[in-house]
Order: C-alpha cells, then sequence, then structure tokens
C-alpha cells in the first residue's frame, strides 16, 4: 500500500519517484526477509499489528516547502509605488522621511531595542561589516560556530582572517566549554562571532562573563533569530555589533537583505559609511549618529557599497510590523509538530528543546534521531521525501551548514567529534508559513512514521 501511495504522489511529483521506488523497494524486502524465516508462520501471526500501521501509513504530503511567505499586500503596493517613481537607490529618495530604507531601518532598530539599523543586502554583508567594525584585520583569528552556515567562516575568510571553530551541544549551540578551551588554545583571538543558529541560543549570561574575562569582543549572528528573545528581550542586545537576515527562508522575506545594529555611535558612523554612503548623504539616514562622526567617517572610510534598495525595504516593511502576531502562529504550529513526533515517535525522534530564558520562533523544525544506523538513516531520509517531506540531512556532502564541507574552500580544518555525532543523524525542515494549521500535524506524522519504518519498529 505505501508503494502504490508514493507511486501515486510520484507521478505528480518526478522527481521523488526514484527515491518512492527507493522507500517501497526497502519495506517490501524488510517485510519478505521477516516471512521467509523458519518462524515465518508464526511471525505472520504475530505481525498483524505491523501489518496494521502499514496499512495506516499517512497520505503521501503534497504542498511545496520551498515555496516562502508571501509579501503583504501593502508592501507590494509600496515596491509599485517605488518603481512608479524610479527612486530605487536609497540615496535618491528627497529625504530620510520618503526612504523606505531609512524608515524601515527605523522600524528595525525599533523591534531590536537598538539604537541604531542599518540596513543592507544580505546577513553575509551585515557580518562582514560588524567584523570590520569591531577591528577585524587580515591574519587575525575569529572565534565561531563549528555548526552554522557557511556564511560565517566565508566572511572570515573574506577579510583574510581565519576561522576558529567551536564544537556543538546536543542542543545545537555552542558549547561554552569547548568555546573556554578555544580561547585558551588561541589567545590572540579576541572577537567571538557567534551565531544562534537556526534560533537555538547558548546561555547569554554565561557567554558575556567569558567575554568580559577574556578581553573578546562579541558580535551576534542573529540570521535565524528575527523574534527570539532573551530573558524577553529581542535577541542581540549582548554585542557590540549585531546581523539580522531578511532572506526568504527567514521570517522576514525581502528576497535578499538584512540589517547590521549597535548602540555604539561611533561605529554605526563607520557602518554608514562602509555601507556604501558616501558624500553627505548620511543626512537620509533617519537613524544616525552625530554629524561629527559621520563627517570622520566620510573621510576614513572604504565604500563597500552593499546598501540596502528602496523595493526591499518596501517590500519588508509591513512584515516588521506584524512579527509579533506571526511569531504566535509559528509557535501554535510548531508545537503541533513536535507534539505528533513525541507522541507517535518519541524513542526515534529526539527534537532539542532550549533554555526556559528563550522566547523562541518555531519557523524550522530541527531534530535527530536515536538509536538507528548510518542504513536506517538513510532509508529514513529516503521514506520522508518520497512521501512529499524533503527533510534535510545536515551531514550531507552538500550541507551548507556541516563544517567538513567547508575545507574544500580553504577553511581550517577543525576536529569537531561532539558537533560530528550531533549532526549524524541530524535534520531539517522549513515550515512554510502559507501552510494550512491542519498541513502541520499531517507531515509530522510522515516524518514520524518514516521514523518508525527505518527503526523497524513497522514492518
Amino acid at each position: 500500500q505505501l508503494a502504490r501511495r508514493c507511486d501515486t504522489y510520484a507521478q505528480t511529483h518526478p522527481q521523488t519517484l526514484k527515491m518512492a521506488r527507493i522507500a517501497a523497494i526497502a519495506l517490501c524486502c524488510s517485510s519478505a526477509a521477516a516471512l521467509s524465516s523458519p518462524a515465518a508462520g508464526l511471525q505472520a501471526q504475530t505481525a498483524a499489528p505491523a501489518r496494521a500501521a502499514v496499512a495506516a501509513a499517512p497520505e503521501p504530503f503534497l504542498k511545496d516547502f520551498t515555496r516562502p511567505m508571501s509579501i503583504p499586500e501593502e508592501g507590494i503596493a509600496a515596491a509599485v509605488e517605488v518603481m512608479r517613481g524610479g527612486r530605487l537607490f536609497r540615496y535618491c529618495a528627497t529625504s530620510a522621511e520618503t526612504s523606505q530604507v531609512a524608515q524601515a531601518e527605523k522600524e528595525f532598530a525599533a523591534m531590536v531595542n537598538q539604537k541604531y539599523a542599518l540596513g543592507v543586502n544580505s546577513c553575509s554583508s551585515a557580518i562582514m561589516l560588524a567584523l570590520m567594525a569591531v577591528g577585524v584585520e587580515p591574519g587575525d583569528q575569529v572565534i565561531t560556530n563549528g555548526f552554522t552556515f557557511t556564511a560565517l567562516p566565508s566572511t572570515i575568510m573574506r577579510l583574510g582572517a581565519e576561522p576558529v571553530l567551536v564544537e556543538a551541544t546536543k542542543s545545537w549551540i555552542m558549547d561554552l566549554d569547548d568555546l573556554e578551551k578555544k580561547i585558551a588554545a588561541f589567545p590572540d583571538a579576541k572577537v567571538l562571532l557567534l551565531s544562534h543558529m537556526r534560533g537555538k541560543v547558548a546561555d547569554m549570561d554565561r557567554v558575556v562573563e567569558i567575554c568580559e574575562k577574556n578581553g573578546i569582543t562579541l558580535v551576534e549572528d542573529c540570521a535565524h533569530s528575527c523574534g527570539v528573545t532573551w530573558r524577553g528581550k529581542q535577541l542581540g542586545y549582548h554585542a557590540k555589533v549585531t546581523a539580522y537576515s531578511t532572506q526568504s527562508d527567514k521570517v522576514i522575506n525581502s528576497g535578499e537583505g538584512g540589517f547590521v545594529t549597535t548602540d555604539d555611535d561611533e561605529i554605526a558612523a563607520k557602518m554608514i559609511y562602509l555601507s556604501g554612503c558616501y558624500e553627505r548623504r548620511y543626512g537620509k539616514h533617519a537613524v544616525r549618529p552625530p554629524d561629527d562622526l559621520c563627517e570622520v567617517a566620510m573621510a576614513e572610510m572604504p565604500n563597500l557599497s552593499c546598501r540596502m534598495n528602496e523595493v526591499t525595504a518596501a517590500v519588508m516593511r509591513p512584515l516588521i510590523k506584524n512579527l509579533p502576531q506571526r511569531v504566535e502562529a509559528y509557535n501554535r504550529r510548531y508545537d503541533a509538530v513536535v507534539k505528533v513526533l513525541r507522541e507517535e515517535a518519541g524513542d526515534v525522534i529526539v527534537v532539542p528543546t532550549q533554555d526556559e530564558r528563550v522566547g523562541t520562533v518555531g519557523d524550522h523544525l530541527n531534530f535527530y534521531l536515536t538509536g538507528v544506523t548510518d542504513e536506517q538513516n538513510a532509508l529514513f531520509r529516503q521514506t520522508c521525501v518520497a512521501m512529499g517531506v524533503p527533510v534535510s540531512w545536515f551531514q550531507s556532502k552538500v550541507n551548507a551548514r556541516w563544517h567538513v564541507n567547508w575545507r574544500k574552500y580553504g577553511s581550517p580544518t577543525f576536529d569537531l567529534p561532539n558537533t560530528d555525532e550531533v549532526l549524524r543523524f541530524a535534520y531539517d525542515l522549513k515550515m512554510p508559513p502559507y501552510f494550512d494549521d491542519e498541513d502541520f500535524p499531517a507531515f509530522a506524522k510522515v516524518i514520524a512514521y518514516a521514523s518508525n519504518v527505518a527503526a523497524g519498529k513497522i514492518e
């Protein structure tokens, strides 16, 4: 029956046909092997519950996980108005009051409770400006996560600096014991670029204590953390400078884009000019440091032309405004998924929990399998994909979040056995906001079923 369902699904989704057949064949082979044993008659009698489980296999999931959130009508109208006027370049605006980017910066700064926010063309650019603003230079060592997105080591290396990678825990956060070991082993490192990968937050009180004790400047990568809080405040306020993302896979969708934030006047002035301001156009920033600091930065900072444009800002501004309401929906749906996984496959699937001081945003599902072999892990992936749920394995040879894959472009090699063990059976899945409420437990049932098939609990 699973084979028939998978083939039906594959007719409308030909790219999964191969995986569907693999999963069906694997299940058939498993059943055949069981029935060919000397005790086949007894097994046939005792296999009735297992057969019932096969009969009750969930329907393949048919919706598209790759589709991001839609842009609200207000954002579409604002973007069209920008295009009609032709003033797509942020400094073509007549004033800070009429600039979509300047107003988005003002609104984002208010959302994250920081003094300054600067709109840029990507979170990678935000990270680059942050590192430059705190003084990272060629030859420096920058400590960062061993489990994060490839943009972090790439950006460090782009500046001619060297990434120093820190282990991850089973909760998918930076291992702070290993952080202290790396600080001791690399005493010249003076900057920590801390990534809150998929919104998973380390003990920030201890992070700050470690940094202060060792004279380390903290830069936070909050690419996945718009809406995530620590002790009730938007995450990112511990750092000297913080980077955020508004790329389409995040909870604020501008296609590509990001913000870099700070409370430091001098750093803000530097970043305005690093991002691509020139001459005295700092006047077109609604949130900016004193003019005298901008004048100094104008003379001293290179222009890296990574500005945000007016259309990008126009489409995202409504999503900044309504984020609190959307966080509630994200978390309600996330809880529905986790409930199914724990009830139907709690002895196979582990969903990491967060520190009670963290306010979460459930825009991605992250979990790992326990008690399975590599072969069973592969069967799990095949079954999920065949049934329409494209779980992403963190140790895939093409996954941009596994540190081993970074070595191919020259990132330093670090032995991270704990991180590798965590990621060995670990998965990632988007939680598309356009899905209906009932879709979330539906695809969760597919994941639970696939894990039970892989673990041999369903024959």
